[in-house]
């Protein structure tokens, strides 16, 4: 174990790197609030999406390249 922690103290920005990809790719992954979803997650989609930078997707009303619902 304390030879791990030595490798992460000797690459911090490897695993910073690491972590952030991480998290992005799980925030990636949440699905869009539709019209029934809840306001808490409505606001958890928005707001992970803004701290992954993903500002685009967390104001988008529709994700980018899906298919139109027809009426």
């Amino acid at each position: 174990m304390a030879g791990l922690i030595a490798f992460i103290k000797l690459h911090p920005t490897t695993f910073a790197l690491g972590g952030y990809y991480l998290m992005s790719a799980a925030v990636g992954s949440l699905p869009m609030p539709d019209a029934n979803s809840h306001v808490f997650y409505k606001w958890f989609f928005t707001f992970s999406n803004t701290l992954a930078a993903n500002v685009t997707r967390a104001f988008a009303t529709k994700l980018p390249g899906a298919p139109t619902p027809k009426p």
